[in-house]
């Protein structure tokens, strides 16, 4: 009887290690590219570090995130029994030079730094095996500036006052390394507390940053790094030849994150990165009480913020340490009573009307924008753009320039209110000596016969560790109960119509049942993970590593 040779090999092979999910802990096959139990994608790194840990001292606990540069770990050190935070470079840019230096400058930059505001970097090293670079970084137990705002809504004065002078004190750290960070917003303010539970912020992701006396610090035609909500007129290549962006950039968004802290919303709110240049370029910001009537802010704290969103960098705070300074001052005299919730924005109430026919000045509403090798060039065709529209609507606070372009438009108004006068009158004397025909009146238009424009729903994801029953699910906004038809078990997707819902989730094995709130958007994915119990604490395999 003859044997196939790979049967006898396939027989004398030994099974192979059980591989667990990172997010559920499942027991599945480590080929997947997804856990069918969960959804959370396996990569190449997890197949080949899980049950390994890193240069043999740095074990996987969970996956915190994927960025553009990589893959973000949290990690226990296994002989120094300590969490840590491991940044990993993508292995398919490892070997893209502008990449691997750029990866090299956030650490050596990084090493200059010791401030309590700012994240530590802790090690930082190349794997063996394929080359790829990554760097450890101090473990933040907290939550970010957006899941703050986005849980809490507005913050009081006094409190915003205290968190921004921690920050701008951290980026005054970073300033004074040679260092701008380029990428300040909310995300990357992480909120914490410390060993006398006193509340702490801490700057992360120098993942974007340069030293400001790089050669190659200007910003480079068509190249933006950052997110075009809070990135300043330097950020976008606004600069006079032969100057280099520096610090005052990080305050221009440092301003605009105060403002969101203050009003649950940023002053500049647009759809595209072109409509968020025009804004940074030359719109000025809304005033506080404009962009949300409940704000408490005072009009002191507020001329703070718009000294800082100055379009010329050199009317702006000179240093971090001065904006924080002057915010000090005013701290004292600050109230603690928050604002109320931002206004619903007017892109999303004009949902709920019909559909409007756009004339002649939507065409001529277009704005081109081209970004060259010094600064963006920005060209409005006709007077009636939309950035001079908004600012005729900002009143005569807006400046006299757009008095000044708003005068054509007048005139031309005018003109053309006097030919219709001319060419009424000249249709009466034709038509007054001819019978008049009576035509049959149409009946009303309906307004419930005007069909709305729906709204997309935007789509939820319910995660639950181990496992868990979502019994209750409330529109917060409007306090209306969103009716579940039939048993709701975890892993659960739902279509949500955009608005604020607080989920209620129950496990058997569990005494009290969990409720978060999440806030869904039109057409947009979120995930709600919830752990009954820490996964970390749940049985793992066993890695190999040395006790």
């Amino acid at each position: 009887m003859l044997v196939d040779s790979a049967t006898i090999i396939q027989s004398h092979t030994p099974n192979p290690m059980p591989f667990f999910c990172i997010h559920c802990k499942s027991e599945i096959d480590s080929r997947f590219k997804a856990c069918p139990f969960c959804g959370e994608a396996i990569t190449e790194f997890l197949r080949r570090y899980l049950e390994t840990p890193i240069d043999g001292k740095y074990q996987i606990l969970s996956r915190l995130g994927v960025g553009g540069m990589g893959e973000v770990y949290k990690v226990l050190h296994i002989h120094l029994n300590s969490i840590r935070v491991i940044k990993l470079m993508r292995s398919n840019i490892a070997t893209d030079p502008a990449a691997h230096e750029r990866f090299l400058r956030e650490a050596r930059l990084a090493t200059k730094i010791n401030h309590p505001s700012v994240a530590t970097l802790f090690d930082f090293s190349t794997l063996d095996d394929d080359g790829s670079r990554y760097m450890v970084w101090e473990y933040i137990e907290g939550t970010n500036l957006h899941e703050l705002i986005d849980q809490r809504g507005p913050l009081s004065p006094k409190y915003a006052a205290r968190l921004a002078s921690q920050a701008l004190m951290g980026l005054d750290a970073i300033h004074r390394a040679g260092i701008v960070h380029r990428d300040v917003s909310p995300e990357n303010l992480m909120i914490l507390r410390d060993d006398e539970g006193e509340e702490r912020v801490k700057i992360i992701d120098l993942g974007i940053a340069k030293s400001s006396g790089a050669e190659d610090n200007q910003t480079k035609t068509g190249m933006f790094v950052g997110k075009w909500k809070y990135c300043s007129p330097e950020h976008l290549g606004m600069l006079p030849p032969g100057e280099r962006i520096d610090g005052r950039a990080d305050i221009y968004s440092f301003g605009i994150v105060l403002f969101e802290m203050l009003t649950g919303v940023p002053p500049f709110q647009a759809d595209t990165p072109h409509a968020y240049l025009m804004m940074h370029a030359s719109e000025r910001p809304k005033a506080l009480s404009e962009a949300n009537p409940g704000v408490t802010a005072p009009p002191e704290l507020e001329a703070l913020i718009f000294r800082a969103l100055e379009k010329d960098r050199a009317k702006r705070f000179a240093t971090a340490r001065e904006f924080a300074q002057a915010i000090e001052r005013l701290t004292p005299m600050l109230s603690d009573a928050p604002g109320a919730p931002p206004p619903v924005p007017l892109t999303a109430e004009v949902t709920y009307e019909a559909t409007r026919v756009a004339g002649r000045m939507s065409s001529e509403a277009e704005t081109i924008v081209s970004i060259s090798g010094d600064a963006p060039t920005i060209e409005t065709p006709a007077p009636w753009g939309a950035p001079l529209a908004r600012r005729e609507a900002a009143g005569p606070a807006a400046g006299d320039t757009a008095d000044r372009r708003s005068a054509p438009r007048k005139a031309g108004l005018a003109i053309a209110a006097v030919l219709a006068i001319v060419i009424a009158a000249a249709a009466w004397f034709v038509m007054r000596d001819k019978p008049q025909i009576e035509k049959p009146s149409a009946p009303p238009v309906q307004a419930s016969t005007v069909p709305a424009v729906p709204v997309a729903p935007g789509h939820l994801g319910i995660n639950a560790f181990p496992w868990a029953n979502v019994t209750a699910i409330r529109n917060v906004d409007n306090g209306e109960s969103i009716e579940i038809n039939a048993p709701l078990v975890t892993p659960a997707p739902l279509d949500l119509a955009p608005g604020r819902y607080e989920v209620t989730l129950a496990n058997p094995d569990f005494a009290k049942p969990i409720t978060r709130t999440v806030s869904i958007s039109a057409g947009a994915d979120e995930t709600l993970n919830v752990h009954f119990a820490d996964p970390e604490s749940a049985k793992l395999p066993d890695f190999g590593s040395a006790p």
